[in-house]
Formats: C-alpha cells, structure tokens, sequence
C-alpha cells in the first residue's frame, strides 16, 4: 500500500499492489483524503483493516495532521486530535498490534523547530490519541532512520540514519516497559547510512536495505538475528545423522542431515528459505556456515544445539568428509563422517492419498495409494545443484536403482522424483500391494543402491 509522495510534484494518491496478480490497482486519486505531501509515516493497522498515515511536507511547509484510508469503504478518513506532537517529516511509525497503538519517532521539524528530532510518541489507534513517550535513555536526535517492529518481542529495532552526522548505532525500545537501551552487537555492525528502510520477520529477525553511505548510494540488505554465540562451536561425537531417520554413519551427497553439538547457532532456532536472488537455501546466515571437505552446504535451520543442511553434491570423491561448522568467524574442530553413494532414511509420517496422516485410525487399504518421503538418496537424475528446488516440470529422479517393500512385499513406484518446494528430499507416490493383511504396523523398508532406510517405519493397514 502506497500512499502520495514526490517525482516531478507531490502526490496524494492511494494504491495498492496486488502480490498474487502481479499489478497494481488505484484505491484513491489525487486530492481524495490528506494534502499532497511526502516524508510521511504510514502503518497498516490489521486490527481494523485500514491504512493509517500521518505527518510529512511538501515545499510549502510540514504537516501535523493524522488521515485513516478505511479499506471496507474505500475512503480517507481525518482522525486528527486536538493535541498533536509537533508537525514534521522524514520520520518513521510503526505498528505495535499487541498494544493498539502507532509508534512514531524522530524527524525534522525546520524551520519551526529542532532538525533532527528525537522524539517518540504513541498513537492510540482505538481513541485516536497521542501521547509522548519519554525515556531516561534514548537514541541520539536522527532522521532518514531505518526502523523495524519485532512483534515476537514486542520491540522496535532502530538503525542508523543521519543526525549528528550518519549513524550506524542499534537501539531497541522494548514496548512492555516503554524504555529504550542501545544494543550491543556482536561482530561488526553495517557501515554508517541514511534512507534505509527496516522490516522484521515473524520469528523476530530484522532486515535493513539500502541508503546513503559516505560511499553513496548502496543496495545492501543487512540481517540482525538472535543473540549470537560467543564461544567456540562443538559438534558432539557421532552428532553427524540422517535428519529423517536419525541414523549416522555413513552421509550421501545431497542427504538433509542433522548436526548435534553446542554453541552451533543462535539461542532462538532460525529457519532459512530459499534465496530469491539465486532460486537456492543460503549456505550461510545468522553468521553461520558449514562445509563438508571445504564446500559449503545450504542451510534450512539453525540454534545453539542443531543444524539441519544439505550435503553439497558438489563433494570431491573421498572415501569421507570433514565437517566444520563455522559461528561469527569461530570454528569447530573438524568431525570426519564416511561417504556413501546412497544413505537413504525415510521421513516417519506416511500420508494416505487423501492427504491424511497413516495411523491405526486413519488406516491404508491393499492396491491404494500412498505418499513417503526420503533423503539420502544420492545423486540425481538429471543432477541436481545444491540447494536448488525443482523448477517447471522437472523432479530429477535418484540416478541409483530404487526399490519399496510394504509387508515384505514390492510396492509399485508410481512417482520417485524431488519434492516440489524442497531441496534433497524425494517424494514416492506408491501402489500398496494387494493380499497383504491387516495390521497396525506392516514393515515399510525403502533400498536406493545399496543403501536401506532405518527400521520401524510402518503403515496401517485395514
């Protein structure tokens, strides 16, 4: 949701881009709700279902007033109160959902007050007050600031921007106790910037983008995640194992496996996505990397005590690999694995083909249908770069021969490809075979070359 801002002139239109059809629609010309402005705050206020904007300037002065856009009628509505903090612009809000209300900070204020300002004040969003909020520490006077609200924690995380000069210092205002404090950070903090732009994540990882440094204009996106570790990173002994099956011994390339130990990650599990940039999960992020004989793997989740990755198909042929994992430039001493062709472990939900969990109360029937999940497999047909989800049509199959028994039995593979949506996990759509009986756990034993997958896997069946 955009609302005014400035080009060749100001504006005061309002619109909205629509992230499942790709465009943008127009909710509101020029001219419909507040004056043509721009360095205005704007929030989404979920709790009502509209689009809340205050404050901002244009060449013929700076505004204090506060507009809601209501998304139900499709019109600008002024909740301007009486009693308003001081009129300005190139400021920032934020959303605090949990407390009902906005939080604004900072700004410029010339050339009827104090450039830059230091401020912070409370909308209330049920009564359409304002309040300031004064703490015994607060950040320096800023503008041009990047802010980000962690609704997780119930705090605002500010970054940077231009006051005494540019600033590259971190505070949080905790939104429980209404106080500020500067953070210390571990390792070293992003350069010095202005017109940056914040967000958090639902997990309460915050990202900057973006601004002016003294080098210029930068396209940097910067993470603070969780507290970080300060001591060396340890694998425990034999804390290398299949993440499906929970089984070590030997790795495959490309098997998701599960790393065991202390000081790994963050205190607060992170899991990663895939990068848009490179279509591939990160193999590094929260400060954290691991390689296998010197490559690195991709990451899907991250803590102090497990790491859950993907052995690199890209591995040298070796007879095994030495595993490091590397924390804020801290790294453990190497844990040697063997390395097989195939480590295959499957994933212990089956599903029935109506999507259900298989258990004795939502049992399979002889000549139906299931769907299993392995890793292990090794490598692929066509090969498979790591981290890499599959794109269009195209599951790459294990490149060694694979087989299933249900109940000593062989199962007929209908579909043995890469999952969608995943990187080394495969998928198989299987025919159960017929004439088996009744039983609560019939043995499901899955063979890719010359790999099996762990025991006590089992289906239900009527």
């Amino acid at each position: 949701m955009v609302f005014g801002g400035q080009a060749r002139g100001f504006f005061s239109d309002t619109w909205a881009y629509d992230l499942s059809a790709n465009r943008w629609q127009r909710l509101a010309a020029d001219g419909a709700g507040p004056s043509r402005r721009y360095g205005h705050s704007g929030i989404y206020d979920a709790a009502r279902d509209r689009m809340v904007i205050s404050h901002g300037f244009t060449d013929s002065g700076r505004f204090d007033d506060t507009w809601a856009f209501e998304f139900a009628t499709g019109a600008w509505r002024d909740i301007s109160p009486s009693a308003r903090p001081l009129r300005r612009c190139l400021h920032h809000a934020v959303y605090d959902g949990d407390a009902n209300r906005m939080l604004m900070y900072g700004g410029c204020a010339s050339p009827a007050g104090p450039c830059p300002l230091g401020d912070l004040w409370s909308f209330d969003l049920a009564t359409n007050r304002w309040t300031e909020i004064l703490s015994p520490a607060r950040p320096p006077a800023r503008q041009h600031y990047g802010i980000a609200f962690d609704s997780a924690g119930r705090r605002a995380i500010l970054f940077g921007g231009s006051g005494p000069g540019r600033l590259n210092d971190t505070w949080e205002f905790d939104s429980r106790t209404n106080a500020w404090r500067q953070l210390e950070i571990s390792g070293s903090p992003p350069p010095a910037r202005s017109r940056h732009q914040g967000v958090a994540d639902a997990s309460g990882v915050s990202f900057f983008f973006g601004g002016s440094t003294p080098r210029g204009q930068t396209n940097e996106l910067w993470m603070l995640g969780p507290p970080a570790v300060s001591s060396t990173p340890a694998l425990f002994s034999g804390g290398v194992v299949n993440a499906f099956s929970g089984l070590g011994g030997a790795v495959a390339p490309g098997e998701i496996v599960s790393l065991y130990g202390a000081q790994l990650g963050p205190s607060e599990g992170l899991s990663l996505g895939v990068d848009a940039a490179t279509g591939r999960l990160p193999v590094s992020g929260a400060g954290i990397e691991v390689t296998f004989n010197g490559v690195a793997a991709p990451l899907y989740f991250v803590s102090a005590g497990q790491l859950n990755v993907q052995v690199p198909y890209e591995l040298p042929d070796a007879a095994e690999a030495a595993v490091v994992v590397t924390v804020n430039g801290s790294a453990s001493e190497r844990a040697t694995v063997p390395l097989a062709p195939t480590h295959p472990g499957i994933f212990p939900r089956i599903f029935n083909a109506d999507g259900s969990v298989n258990s004795p109360e939502s049992p399979a029937s002889p000549g139906g249908i299931v769907v299993l999940f392995a890793t292990g497999q090794g490598a692929t047909s066509p090969p498979t770069p790591s981290g890499a989800f599959p794109t269009g049509t195209a599951f790459p199959e294990p490149a060694a021969p694979a087989s299933l028994s249900i109940g000593g039995l062989a199962a007929d593979l209908l579909f043995r490809g890469q999952a969608p949506g995943t990187a080394g996990v495969m998928q198989l759509n299987v025919r159960i075979p017929v004439g088996l009986a009744p039983s609560n756990a019939t043995p499901v034993v899955l063979a890719v070359g010359a790999g099996v997958s762990q025991p006590g896997v089992t289906l239900a069946m009527r």
